[in-house]
């Protein structure tokens, strides 16, 4: 990868987070997307909405999630925006989540959810929770349908080495057994931490410790728009996708403990979805397609939107 293949971020923003505009705009001399667009409204019932993942079973088939001050429930939702049905979590961590990522567990596929928000980096820990998603057969109906409660499988009480950091990026790799945590960038950094699923799986109820990978080269700046609101992996495992309110970043990944954080960042504007406040990605299972779920704000609904990033121009 040259320089020539990042492509420049165009960054007017009308809408975001703390309601400023700004520009900053360089030649688009390679463009790896096209121009993010909207696909739906979302139901009312995901105005929070935080987090997005595709379900590995179904290309057209996604669960959500809202964040702090509402239920903890994952919603389907199919590639137009319909609601499909919503499954409580029972006994469920749910001070602020912010992620949730799907993967292989056992003979079945498992939900990540992770309690990983904290705006004011004062809460001793963080916790993820595994829970099977529901059964595809569930959601046949032409109505939304309300799920059986998940029960968690597992439920892990996570520290940050470095002290409390807000963080609203979750990913899991299957193929290495690892989870990744990506902080926010309040404190002028975005960090991977990274854990050994065996580790966690094998340690006792106290706090286990996260390890601190590194800081990631996704510039922050001075404006909010940047910080960082949602990540994914790509189904090969050999991408992460993390996302801002105004721009979209790929790094190749290499593991949620070995990452090269000095690898080159492509990075895109997503400005072309218009969203309210955008928060979750996940990507299609062929890898050309980046999903992206916005809250709603200012009289605006939630939404869904896509933007098409071929494979060939990474």
């Amino acid at each position: 990868m040259t320089t020539a293949r990042v492509l420049a971020i165009v960054l007017v923003l009308a809408g975001c987070a703390d309601g400023s505009a700004w520009q900053r705009a360089e030649p688009d001399s390679n463009p790896i997307c096209s121009s993010a667009t909207v696909v739906a409204a979302l139901d009312t019932a995901l105005m929070e909405v935080s987090g997005i993942a595709r379900d590995p079973r179904r290309s057209d088939l996604f669960w959500l999630h809202n964040d702090s001050g509402n239920d903890p429930i994952l919603f389907a939702v199919d590639s137009t925006g319909r609601l499909l049905g919503s499954a409580p979590i029972s006994r469920a961590a749910a001070r602020d989540v912010e992620d949730l990522a799907i993967g292989r567990c056992g003979e079945t596929w498992c939900a990540y959810v992770g309690d990983i928000g904290d705006n004011l980096a004062a809460h001793s820990s963080i916790t993820v929770q595994r829970v099977e998603i529901p059964p595809l057969d569930a959601l046949g109906g032409p109505s939304t349908v309300r799920l059986e409660p998940l029960e968690p499988l597992d439920t892990w009480k996570l520290v940050f080495p470095d002290g409390p950091r807000d963080a609203e990026g979750l990913v899991f790799d299957d193929l290495r057994g690892e989870i990744g945590i990506i902080s926010k960038g309040r404190e002028d950094e975005v960090v991977l931490y990274g854990a050994s699923l065996s580790e966690l799986e094998s340690g006792s109820e106290v706090a286990q410790a996260l390890t601190r990978v590194g800081r990631l080269p996704v510039e922050i700046g001075s404006h909010s728009s940047q910080l960082v609101t949602g990540a994914d992996l790509s189904a090969d495992r050999n991408w992460l996708a993390l996302r801002s309110y105004a721009s979209l970043h790929f790094i190749p990944w290499h593991g949620a403990l070995d990452q090269d954080t000095t690898a080159e960042v492509l990075t895109v504007s997503l400005l072309g979805a218009l969203e309210p406040q955008g928060e979750g990605v996940t990507w299609s299972a062929d890898g050309e397609v980046l999903w992206l779920a916005s809250e709603g704000r200012g009289g605006r609904p939630p939404q869904l939107s896509r933007i098409r990033c071929p494979a060939s121009s990474r």
